[in-house]
């Protein structure tokens, strides 16, 4: 580089820290971190976006340029429009931003004849060296205000306006980054490309913009996080509560037992009560098969009118009755590689158990009305809450086909035999139906708690999520309260010797008796729970506020129940 050079400057600097200064001739300079031009640069890019940031960065670097220009002409009035050429290179590499290396052969600098074209290099750039930190490799060059700069500088020394085009950058994956300079009014096709980005943009216009987009994008967001909630909701009810979440050893049980079947291609017998979430246990096992990415169909065989079971379930021919417009698959075929879950076998008729019995011993179907036969690779599980072996004796259910299904049986217990996994299920329940609604509620208050873990849940855990949700939907303060429950939760409560103390303190006490609240001493604390809850531990440690093992413990430690 001819004329000035940076250390022609750096001689020139007064540095002032005690007064906060630096001067290059009574001309102010500030030392900034790059890290901190790079965080500036990644917010600008992340809120107005590629384009407006470019340019606002070009602007930027276009007045840093004019400024020094004006600045160094006043300081220097001796030099030569082309040695102050000279300057902003060499203030630009004293200042830690980049250095210019001009390329000689292809550079010509005569202002006087009107001759500018400079082709050159910047070598460290800080601008390429941060957006690749922060953007990783690119396709587009990014020495936005070294290019700004560099034309405000050469506008201002050459008094006619010039144009920066950056044609190879570090970011890009090159050397170097390679830049172009001229006269704007000869370089016409560049100029007409990069002048527009040294237009200010009208702020308000943009600024109401940008309040658009951010409105639109709260917008979304709302609305995508509505849809997870209903996801998960969706994903909750149908996974979790219908029997599988709980903490009793007879449920544990069950768990265990099917996710050790789960793999074992074989018919699987579910037996349990209404509500107790056989569907669930069914849909855990194919989930945890060989054939989980495959099918899961289920049926209620109670549903089904007995004269079109075998439809259904084998599909039909057109024409095999009047209404068969035309040919028919079954929920055989349509479970075909996965799961056929049927659910309440025990209502199904006879003649539709005989085929069922064929389609499991011989893996063929046919369809109602047609001779032909079809291979079908099901795997099925069936469950009942009938008594089949009753059935079986009574003739309206068949041995063959009970033994077919039940090589493996899983038994369901009822709510009322799981101890506090009403209590767990409940709060639970609570939650997901907290945020379905979009309500604002802590949980369930102590008196509902007793309440749910008194009642004996009849129709079991179906019955105890539709409490729960009624209770969410009714609830008027920040917790669902005993009257937001079905008043046969409330009534069989109060009926029994567990009747619920409505003080508001949410403990359990019967008749004339104190509270359990109002039981000063532990060991005749932990009696009394004990008593009103039957002897049941799980129950008592839910009216205590403890868990099983806690209560446990300290029955051990006070010496009771010895």
């Amino acid at each position: 580089m001819s004329g000035a050079k940076p250390s022609d400057l750096a001689d020139l600097l007064e540095f002032a820290p005690d007064q906060g200064r630096i001067l290059l001739k009574d001309y102010r300079m500030v030392m900034l971190s790059a890290v901190a031009l790079g965080c500036l640069r990644q917010e600008l890019i992340e809120t107005l976006g590629l384009d407006k940031a470019r340019g606002l960065m070009k602007r930027f670097g276009h007045a840093a340029g004019l400024a020094d220009g004006k600045a160094l002409a006043e300081r220097f009035p001796a030099a030569s429009p082309d040695q102050h050429m000279d300057y902003g290179p060499a203030l630009h590499a004293l200042e830690g931003v980049a250095r210019v290396v001009r390329d000689a052969r292809k550079s010509e600098i005569d202002l006087a004849a009107g001759r500018y074209h400079v082709e050159a290099y910047w070598e460290n750039s800080y601008e390429a060296e941060q957006h690749l930190e922060l953007f990783g490799p690119g396709d587009v060059p990014v020495c936005w205000t070294l290019a700004g700069y560099a034309t405000g500088h050469s506008t201002s020394a050459a008094g006619k306006r010039t144009v920066v085009v950056e044609t190879e950058c570090v970011a890009m994956g090159h050397d170097r980054c390679r830049f172009v300079i001229g006269f704007a009014d000869e370089m016409h096709e560049a100029a007409q490309r990069e002048l527009p980005d040294y237009e200010r943009e009208n702020l308000p216009e943009v600024m109401d913009q940008l309040l658009g987009t951010i409105r639109k994008q709260k917008r979304t967001l709302r609305n995508k996080d509505r849809a997870i909630d209903r996801l998960r909701t969706q994903v909750e009810e149908q996974e979790q509560p219908g029997g599988m979440l709980g903490q009793s050893e007879a449920l544990k049980r069950a768990a265990d037992l099917a996710r050790r079947v789960a793999p074992v291609d074989t018919t699987v017998l579910v037996l349990g009560e209404s509500g107790t979430g056989k569907e669930l246990l069914a849909r855990t096992i194919h989930e945890h098969s060989l054939r989980s990415n495959r099918p899961f169909v289920a049926v209620n065989c109670s549903a089904l009118p007995e004269n079109l079971q075998e439809a259904e379930l084998f599909g039909f021919r057109k024409g095999a009755f009047t209404g068969a417009v035309e040919d028919s698959r079954g929920l055989f075929e349509a479970a075909a590689g996965g799961t056929l879950f049927l659910d309440e076998i025990g209502d199904l008729s006879l003649p539709a158990q005989t085929k069922i019995l064929r389609a499991l011993q011989e893996g063929e179907i046919k369809r109602l009305g047609d001779p032909e036969v079809r291979k079908v690779d099901v795997r099925v599980l069936a469950a009942t809450h009938r008594d089949l072996e009753a059935m079986i004796r009574e003739r309206t259910f068949r041995d063959d086909l009970f033994y077919r299904l039940s090589v493996v049986q899983v038994t369901l217990p009822p709510l009322r035999e799981r101890g506090n996994d009403s209590l767990l299920l409940a709060r639970h329940f609570a939650e997901v139906y907290r945020r379905k609604f979009d309500k604002e509620l802590g949980g369930l208050s102590r008196a509902a708690q007793c309440a749910i873990v008194a009642h004996d849940w009849p129709g079991n855990v179906r019955e105890l999520q539709n409490a729960i949700q009624r209770g969410v939907i009714l609830a008027r303060g920040d917790q669902v309260e005993l009257e937001d429950l079905p008043e046969s939760v409330v009534r069989g409560a109060r009926r029994s010797d567990r009747a619920l103390d409505l003080t508001g303190q949410g403990s359990v006490g019967v008749a004339d008796d104190p509270p359990l609240h109002a039981v000063a001493d532990e060991a005749a604390r932990i009696r009394r729970a004990l008593e009103l809850a039957d002897g049941k531990r799980d129950r008592a440690a839910a009216m205590l506020g403890i868990s099983r093992t806690t209560l446990w413990r300290r029955m051990k430690e006070l010496g009771v129940g010895r």
